[in-house]
């Protein structure tokens, strides 16, 4: 029957294998993060050309509109011409006239502009469009690759997530609670390795540190956790401590 420092060292253990199965299983494997992260690149490339796309398309009706409206003034402008009374009147309607013209030729520059840039944009796009068509297939293979291994991801994810029942139930509550506690504070660690600091010298003696916090341990709870493997808790961040094997 394991110890409770076992069944607490495995119980972390399993918990941490729970929150990488189940980030693999709502992510991406890294045998595919890098056509991955390729593959969200090129598309968000095309997806910006599209929007540049759309941008000179508006920016071109736009100005074609405003250009009707203005030469909608214009025409009207001109009409007036023959009803005018004096002098100062004419040279007034001169002025519009010629504003509306300026504003004219403002217009037609900008849908010019508008269309190469459209133009422009529309050539990058299908060539990107182009080019992403085989990475696109290969993405959508390994995406099918991917999808026929996660059920017996999943199927792990659920043996793990039976074990870490069977080893809460196992364990003393109050135990139980205060490692879900410690596992909470320091987001997912409850645990820490205890570490010898070297020293030098035929009588230097053993000096032990939490390997979390760096808080030093007595050398009688090195000795109950090698001897007993009795749960201790470091006196400073109150992590279950436990001898890794090297320092054993």
């Amino acid at each position: 029957m394991k110890s409770q420092l076992g069944l607490v060292t495995r119980l972390q253990q399993a918990l941490t294998e729970a929150a990488d199965l189940h980030a693999l299983l709502s992510g991406i494997p890294d045998w595919m993060q890098e056509l991955h992260d390729e593959h969200s690149g090129r598309k968000t490339e095309i997806e910006t050309l599209e929007e540049s796309l759309a941008a000179a398309a508006t920016d071109r009706r736009t100005a074609e509109a405003t250009e009707a409206d203005c030469q909608e003034k214009l025409k009207a402008y001109q009409d007036q011409i023959s009803q005018v009374r004096n002098q100062r009147e004419y040279g007034a309607l001169l002025q519009e006239i010629d504003t509306v013209k300026n504003q004219i030729r403002d217009c037609e520059e900008q849908a010019l502009a508008a269309l190469e840039e459209y133009e422009a944009a529309e050539k990058l796009r299908n060539e990107a469009t182009e080019a992403f068509a085989d990475l696109d297939q290969r993405y959508s293979e390994s995406l099918k690759k991917w999808e026929a291994e996660k059920p017996d991801i999943a199927q792990q994810a659920e043996a793990v997530k039976k074990e870490i029942q069977e080893l809460e139930q196992a364990l003393p509550q109050r135990i139980l609670i205060h490692f879900r506690r410690v596992f909470e504070r320091h987001h997912g660690n409850a645990m820490a390795a205890v570490q010898e600091v070297q020293q030098t010298g035929k009588k230097a003696a053993h000096i032990w540190h939490c390997g979390a916090c760096n808080y030093r341990v007595r050398p009688q709870a090195v000795v109950e956790i090698t001897n007993k493997g009795s749960l201790v808790l470091c006196d400073s961040c109150k992590r279950i401590l436990y001898l890794a094997e090297a320092s054993a």
